[in-house]
């Protein structure tokens, strides 16, 4: 069993201990931020199946935890990567907007508005719509642009941080045209990373061959990093 699998074991223990515990005569019952934090405990194992379902189950408990619809969004993004099914993609991106609409946690650290940004920018870009990509995308580097603070990383994985949304907003802008967009993209990139080769600027019909190759290589490089 693994350390992931153990600790998810473990939490399942308490979280269940939660629902039926009866101490000093009061009963205490899981909230929705026990389910939703046990729902990442399973998105971490990859457990995705499972984890969207308590993720579903906090949204039961609690109309307005945002987080939740948040551990949805990524949860049916990733079965619907798995399965190839769209409509799970759409029920991700579904999510993720109605996590927009809800209350921030005033106590919770994470910052939960951002991932939900990030998780649009990244589902919009596995249907290939680049018009939405941007929009989210810049919404979320505004929102995450702080001086002398590190750059954002996802919570939930330590793999997926803001370059790989400035990544995908470099492949959107290529698409739609926008080659001097997709080269200050590409920049940040390679000066934020150990990358070795310089941005591509040459918008020549060569240069632009060059640029969707560099583009490619730069996302196989960040899925390394």
């Amino acid at each position: 069993m693994t350390y992931q699998f153990k600790k998810a074991s473990i939490y399942l223990v308490i979280v269940l201990s939660l629902l039926s515990v009866e101490s000093c005569r009061k009963k205490y019952f899981a909230t929705a931020e026990d389910m939703a934090e046990y729902g990442w405990v399973l998105y971490k194992s990859k457990d995705y199946i499972n984890s969207n379902s308590w993720f579903n189950d906090a949204v039961i408990k609690d109309i307005d935890w945002q987080d939740a619809y948040n551990g949805l969004g990524w949860s049916y993004s990733q079965l619907a990567g798995a399965t190839a099914q769209h409509v799970l993609l759409d029920s991700g991106i579904n999510n993720f907007m109605t996590a927009l609409t809800k209350p921030k946690d005033e106590w919770n650290i994470t910052d939960v508005q951002a991932e939900v940004l990030a998780g649009l920018t990244f589902a919009y870009h596995a249907k290939g719509n680049d018009s939405k990509v941007l929009q989210f995308g810049s919404v979320f580097l505004d929102s995450t642009a702080k001086p002398l603070t590190p750059g954002w990383i996802f919570s939930h994985d330590s793999l997926l941080n803001y370059l790989d949304v400035r990544i995908v907003m470099a492949s959107s802008y290529f698409a739609k045209g926008k080659f001097d967009s997709t080269i200050i993209q590409v920049k940040v990139i390679v000066d934020s990373t150990k990358y070795s080769k310089p941005a591509v600027t040459d918008t020549t019909l060569l240069g632009r061959k060059k640029m969707a190759e560099q583009l490619k290589e730069l996302q196989e490089y960040l899925r390394t990093k």
